[in-house]
């Protein structure tokens, strides 16, 4: 290795200089040669497409053709002022045609611009356009006798001008030509330079690489020298730097081993310190000297230490740093079940109202490891959730599982001891009208102020519920003086029918009630509802409003109701209905102007049902809607056939007005029957308007565009009878038959009368008494202005069969006496 000689040596610096300007010179005339071939080349391409555009659309050949179709159309001319040549206008027209097509190319492009050298050219091609303009009225006419002739004048002057126009055209294009190809041997000969010049550059550039690579070899030769040098250099350093290498690898090995443990342990360390730190609970750890092992971020947060304890402080160094005074409490706890040596846990309030859940747990060798939980939250959670298990949701009182646990208690102590309770169940009169008229939020409110009353009125100790919906139900624990129990349900009536002012609205409810006592009315606490729940339904039925004391009876008429509504089911399949017609008379003229239809039930076995007795039952199980088609269909039927143009009055029900297809059954019914619309009225109560106001005048606009009258019936009963005067253009009035019964005991009635008749006669209405029953009650309503009246006076309800369209003699001569 000493003895070796190492030649170090390079090209030299210039040699390298000199061999790289000569690449980029060589480099660069190349590239000028080859965008001078390219430049030439792309003259040469224009020129030639330039001669070839010449070639075809020349200068020379447009006057050329122009000077022809001259010559030609005059020709044509001469020849058909010759009689029978047998040149007709036609073709003298299509040579003008073409005539006039040559003189437009040349007022244009380039050979407007070579006349525009030469005035002479100029004045031949404008005087050439005057002629043709003239010609145009002349080839139109050219059988003629002498317009041949005209024409033929017109153009003889420009014969010779044209030939001089395309004799200077021609010298033209020969010019330009003769330019073309000058220009094209001056590009050839400084292509065929450029050509030249590419060549000897091109093989001084051979002559530069073949001399480069020369001299690339003699480097490479030096290079190949200088690296089996270093080679025989390398083998020596590598054998050293193998033994070096075994020591490093050694040493590696030693320190990942290391490294690895450093990982592990940092490893377990942290997911001790994340189950520490993410534990609900909080934890603390002490030796047996109560020094401090182990706490988590939970502990601190919870008795609100100052500082982040550190291993090793005493307990009694962590009470102190404590914001908290109860962790002292907890202090003594743990040392008394330390010196008892047991494991325990319990739950501790502290003076903040919070709750704490600890475990306590004594070390093998001393000391102890606690856990605690805030449980205060759970607590409240747990109390809210019996809360709601146990009680409304709405109106706070208790539900119908609490009511029955209490009423069930209450039914073992009253074996057990011999006390007696009263169960009362109520339920509200019309709260689902209330709901669907004003929204579920006027209902809502409504049922939270009755909870509010009933929970005012009753002692305490009493228990109120509500079972759901609009019911509620009252546990009375302790008898109460009044008779048969009564005294608690009268003064509940009397509550709850008082006024209620919610939302801006003025509201009047009242109440249904049944009650029941143990033990005399059920064994049972389910026993005990049912009958409070039937003496509750026995008020419905008997016109709501009042309080019922069950009487065991009642269970018969509620079989009996249920046997009701299974053959109120069945009537309308089996055919057991019937149309009465009542007549409606003209006040003043005393004869029949309609009828009204009245629906009637003839049971199998009841016989005649008043309509009283089956329309409620229809209405709350859901019949009156197809019993009401039914009626409709039936009565214009029935009034098609009559032998005059009478009305007839048909009863709309809020039910089905509610079924949105009302529209579409009123049509039907007119179709089906052939009556006319006018002679068919509807007659609404103020209950329709009620529900769903804005849907139900729709309804009636749209019933009264097709010319069906619309009446008000019970008017001057309801709340807003007045108001929906306003917003809909009744047709007619019905005056309730409660103010016709009482007009002659009571001098108001007759004033209300009078008043609603002049009314309507004010607003262009109708107005109708109903219950007319005796002479004088119908000379009080003729005097009282009313125009027209109905009632047994003039006739009973009747079917079709006994039907009277004339009033008889006897009736007309006792009114006639009245």
């Amino acid at each position: 290795m000493s003895g070796a000689t190492l030649d170090l040596s390079v090209p030299r610096r210039r040699d390298v200089w000199s061999i790289r300007t000569g690449k980029f010179v060589f480099f660069g005339a190349m590239c000028v040669l080859l965008a001078a071939a390219g430049l030439v080349s792309s003259l040469i391409s224009q020129r030639q497409d330039a001669l070839k555009q010449v070639s075809r659309y020349n200068i020379c050949w447009l006057a050329s053709q122009a000077n022809g179709e001259f010559g030609r159309l005059e020709e044509r001319i001469a020849s058909a002022a010759v009689p029978g040549s047998g040149v007709d206008a036609d073709e003298v027209g299509l040579r003008y045609d073409v005539l006039v097509n040559r003189v437009s190319v040349m007022a244009q492009g380039e050979f407007h611009a070579f006349t525009m050298l030469d005035p002479d050219d100029e004045a031949t091609v404008r005087d050439l356009a005057i002629a043709v303009t003239r010609l145009q009225p002349m080839i139109d006419r050219i059988d003629k006798p002498g317009v041949g002739r005209a024409a033929l004048a017109v153009m003889e002057p420009l014969d010779a001008r044209l030939v001089a126009l395309a004799a200077s055209a021609n010298r033209y294009g020969s010019e330009k030509v003769a330019e073309d190809q000058r220009e094209l041997v001056r590009l050839f000969w400084i292509f065929s330079a450029v050509v030249a010049g590419l060549f000897t550059f091109g093989t001084a550039l051979l002559l530069a690489v073949g001399w480069h690579n020369r001299q690339l070899l003699r480097a490479r030769d030096g290079l190949n020298t200088l690296a089996r040098d270093l080679r025989r250099a390398s083998d020596g350093l590598e054998r050293a730097n193998g033994e070096v290498s075994t020591v490093n690898a050694e040493l590696q090995q030693r320190n990942e081993v290391l490294q690895r443990r450093d990982r592990e342990i940092g490893i377990q360390n942290a997911r001790f310190d994340a189950a520490l730190n993410n534990m609900s609970q909080a934890l603390c750890m002490v030796d047996a000297g109560e020094r401090l092992v182990v706490c988590n971020q939970r502990f601190s947060d919870l008795f609100a230490l100052a500082l982040t304890p550190v291993p090793g402080i005493l307990f009694s160094d962590l009470i102190a740093r404590s914001r908290d005074p109860n962790l002292s409490k907890l202090h003594a706890r743990h040392r008394q079940l330390q010196a008892r040596g047991i494991a325990a846990g319990f739950v501790q309030d502290d003076d903040e109202h919070r709750i704490v859940s600890v475990s306590h747990q004594p070390m093998p060798d001393g000391g102890w490891v606690a856990t605690y939980e805030d449980i205060t939250q759970r607590r409240r959670d747990e109390a809210q959730i019996t809360y709601l298990a146990h009680h409304d949701g709405l109106t706070g009182l208790v539900n119908r599982f609490f009511f029955g646990e209490q009423l069930d208690a209450a039914m073992a102590m009253a074996e057990t001891g011999g006390t007696s309770f009263t169960v009362i169940c109520l339920d509200l009169d019309g709260f689902k009208n209330i709901n669907d008229s004003f929204g579920h939020h006027v209902g809502d409110a409504l049922l939270r102020e009755v909870g509010r009353r009933l929970g005012h009125a009753v002692r305490e100790g009493d228990i109120v519920a509500r079972l759901g919906g609009d019911e509620f139900a009252i546990l009375q624990l302790r008898g109460e003086s009044g008779p048969s129990g009564k005294a608690l349900p009268d003064r509940l009536l009397h509550i709850l029918g008082e006024r209620y002012d919610i939302d801006g609205l003025v509201l009047f409810v009242t109440a249904s009630i049944g009650v029941a006592s143990a033990p005399g009315d059920g064994a049972s606490g389910d026993e005990l509802m049912k009958n409070a729940d039937l003496a509750l339904y026995q008020a419905k039925l008997r016109g709501k409003n009042q309080a019922l004391v069950f009487e065991p009876d009642m269970d018969a008429a509620r079989q009996s109701r249920r046997a009701l509504e299974i053959d109120l089911s069945l009537a309308l399949t089996n055919g057991e209905f019937e149309v009465f017609f009542q007549p409606l008379v003209c006040a003043r003229a005393i004869s029949i102007v309609g009828f009204e239809a009245l629906l009637r039930w003839r049971h199998p076995v009841r016989g005649l049902v008043s309509p009283a007795v089956f329309i409620p039952v229809a209405e709350e199980i859901g019949l009156i809607g197809e019993i009401g088609a039914w009626v409709l269909g039936e009565a214009c039927a029935q009034a098609a056939r009559w032998p005059r143009d009478l009305s007839v009055a048909v009863n709309l029900s809020p039910a089905q007005f509610r079924s949105r297809d009302l529209v579409g059954t009123v049509k039907d019914a007119l179709l089906r029957s052939g009556l006319k619309p006018t002679r068919l009225e509807l007659e609404i109560t103020e209950s329709v308007l009620l529900s769903d106001s804005d849907g139900s005048l729709a309804a009636l606009h749209e019933l009264r565009s097709f010319g069906i009258r619309i009446a008000m019936d019970d008017f001057g009963t309801g709340y807003s009878s007045l108001s929906y005067l306003r917003r809909f253009p009744f047709d007619k009035i019905k005056i309730d038959q409660s103010f016709v019964r009482e007009m002659s005991t009571r001098p108001d009635c007759i004033k209300i009368v009078r008043s609603i008749a002049a009314l309507g006669a004010s607003l262009g209405m109708t107005t109708t008494a109903e219950g007319v029953e005796t002479p004088e009650q119908f000379a009080q309503l003729q005097a009282a202005g009313c125009d027209q009246v109905q009632g047994y006076h003039f006739g009973r309800p009747e079917p079709v069969g006994r039907m009277i369209f004339e009033l008889s003699a006897p009736t007309l001569q006792g009114l006639a006496a009245a």
